[in-house]
């Protein structure tokens, strides 16, 4: 089995990860945290494909179950719920994913703006340099035929 550095470094990270899980006994965190952590990985995957209808329903599902094995005692009837979210949010997945996007934004703007504080703290003797300036990309058309190939600006 050959590993590329950035696997091994993952591979790694899980075994320390399981190792703390060991010493604390915190196995029933693992099911809580795998759960939750495939719920946002398959909506940010869905939603990367531009299928924002199922990233908004995996994601439901993930998170959900992952607080439902949290609250043991409600499982059967946090299942009821659960579905009866998923129904019910059938239509209207984009709204919900304009909403998750805003609470997303907002949460890293606060993280973005208390880490940057911080760092203005910390380095107030630090060089500063300047941003690079945009440059102004100019696109020449052609009058003869169209020859199929597309031209993307990022």
């Amino acid at each position: 089995m050959n590993f590329n550095r950035q696997q091994t470094k993952y591979v790694g990270l899980a075994l320390i990860a399981l190792g703390v899980f060991a010493l604390l006994r915190l196995w029933w965190l693992l099911p809580v945290l795998l759960l939750g952590g495939g719920g946002v990985y398959l909506y940010l995957q869905r939603r990367r494909m531009g299928q924002v209808n199922e990233a908004i329903q995996l994601g439901l599902w993930g998170i959900g179950l992952a607080v439902l094995s949290m609250l043991k005692f409600f499982f059967f009837p946090g299942l009821l719920l659960l579905a009866g979210a998923s129904l019910l949010l059938r239509g209207h997945e984009a709204q919900v994913d304009s909403r998750v996007q805003a609470l997303l934004s907002q949460f890293l703007n606060r993280r973005n703006n208390a880490s940057t504080a911080m760092s203005n703290i910390t380095t107030d003797n630090a060089p500063t340099y300047e941003t690079p300036k945009p440059t102004k990309v100019t696109i020449v058309e052609d009058d003869q035929a169209a020859t199929g190939e597309t031209v993307r600006l990022k």
